[in-house]
Parts: structure tokens; C-alpha cells; sequence
């Protein structure tokens, strides 16, 4: 796994990073495969990216807007 820093250039903890891919990984699987969850499972999902939205943002990482994946 690569560096990953934030907007400031400031590296990340391996737990800050690990979150960070947390959130990646299901920002994609929403975008890419959502039409393949259960209701329940797309609900559940794009509420834990909300949630892992507002981390990243904390970890001042500028993630962006998830708005299209429904959150």
C-alpha cells in the first residue's frame, strides 16, 4: 500500500489509510455493482459510506460528493 497523505500533504496513519480505503472500496462497490444488493444490503451500504464520508472529510482528505451513489 502506498503513502497516502491528505490534503495538506500530511501522511496518514495505517489506520487512517485503512479507513480510507474502507471508504473507497465502498464507494466502488456501490457505483459498479449496487444493482447486485438487496435493498436492505444498498440501504445498510450507503449509509456506512455516509458515515465514512464524514471520517475522511475529519482526516481532511476532501473526499467527494456521494450524492449519485444515494447517499
Amino acid at each position: 500500500m502506498s503513502a497516502r497523505t491528505n490534503i495538506f500533504g500530511e501522511p496518514l496513519s495505517h489506520p487512517q489509510a485503512e479507513l480510507a480505503d474502507c471508504y473507497d472500496r465502498l464507494a466502488a462497490v456501490l457505483r459498479d455493482q449496487a444493482d447486485e444488493l438487496a435493498p436492505y444490503e444498498r440501504r445498510g451500504a450507503i449509509k456506512a459510506l455516509a458515515v465514512l464520508w464524514h471520517v475522511c472529510d475529519g482526516m481532511d482528505l476532501d473526499p467527494p460528493q456521494v450524492y449519485d451513489l444515494g447517499a
